[in-house]
């Protein structure tokens, strides 16, 4: 069932009904865009926050060094530990007094080309007043450094900082850019934005794209490849907030991935999907909720009969799934 509803300022948002919900943001793209859309709200009011107290953000990016062959658990185990790195210990509150920071969220992109599995960290990092590209990157270095550290130690080779490893950049705080960043990062896992099938840069696959090419040609490398995709990631958390940070913006309760994907969020019903024309959609719904958040259940309609889906309209007050 698709499902739409509108804000206060007339923006809509899609989702579905009439499913059974898994809560993984990583490898279910009913789940994956109910939840983005949730961690976008929270990542714009603690972002507004920042700009409300004075503050200045800088998106870091931290990448590792992979090859064709290297397990996806352990690529994630390194980069995991490398931000534990990162993130504790007596440097960050030297850093913490230094730099004026206010706290730090994480998110973790992966994508897999010919050299295999590609898994980096965007972390949006608040301070407590404005700070220079220059001051940014030099905090930047000394985390880099930590990271590089942890994932020699790991048997990893090292990251190189002038070629990719890291990426310093500021952020635009005026009210769109703001909203821009916060849904970059909350969707950035799945490549939601534009759609979940969107090809990364050099030829590299979204996870989702994985999917998409496993069930249209049946590969049994791609199928193994979202196997292993689904194994690695379930549990592990797409959103990470430093200690301390959302209680100093006000935040309200971070609900669990799962509390998001049971929330019944309204909205109207204005198409059914037959059950059995499912399969074909499950790899491109995000796709049909941008289509129908961006032109209305009409061009939804129409979106899913060009592709030979079948799908029949509801009418204004009908039980959930009858015509």
């Amino acid at each position: 069932m698709l499902r739409v509803s509108t804000d206060g300022e007339g923006v809509r948002r899609a989702g579905v009904a009439g499913l059974q919900s898994c809560g993984s943001p990583w490898a279910c793209p009913v789940c994956a865009r109910t939840i983005a859309g949730q961690r976008t709200d929270e990542l714009r009011e603690v972002l507004d926050a920042v700009a409300a107290a004075g503050g200045s953000v800088h998106l870091l990016t931290f990448t590792m060094r992979h090859h064709a062959g290297q397990a996806l658990a352990d690529l994630w185990a390194g980069l995991s530990t490398a931000w534990r790195a990162v993130t504790s210990g007596r440097a960050v509150e030297r850093e913490r007094a230094t730099f004026g920071l206010l706290g730090m969220v994480r998110v973790v992109e992966a994508t897999h080309g010919e050299n295999g599995w590609h898994l980096h960290v965007h972390a949006l990092v608040a301070f407590d007043g404005p700070v220079s590209r220059e001051l940014a990157q030099e905090l930047g270095g000394a985390m880099f450094g930590r990271w590089e550290r942890a994932l020699v130690r790991k048997g990893f080779a090292a990251p190189l900082e002038d070629r990719g490893g890291l990426d310093v950049r500021p952020v635009d705080m005026g009210v769109g850019s703001r909203d821009a960043v916060a849904e970059y990062l909350s969707k950035i896992t799945c490549e939601i934005t534009g759609g979940s099938a969107k090809e990364g840069r050099r030829g590299n696959r979204s996870p989702f794209a994985v999917l998409r090419d496993a069930l249209a040609t049946g590969l049994a490398d791609d199928v193994e490849l979202w196997w292993e995709w689904e194994r690695v990631s379930r549990g592990r958390r797409q959103v990470a907030w430093s200690k301390g940070f959302r209680e100093w913006a006000g935040a309200r309760r971070e609900l669990t991935d799962e509390e998001i994907a049971e929330q019944d969020h309204g909205g109207t019903d204005v198409l059914a999907v037959d059950p059995e024309s499912w399969p074909a959609l499950r790899p491109r719904l995000a796709e049909l909720l941008d289509v129908a958040e961006r032109d209305g259940p009409a061009a939804a309609g129409a979106w899913l009969s060009e592709r030979g889906i079948g799908w029949r309209g509801c009418r204004r007050g009908s039980p959930p799934g009858r015509a």
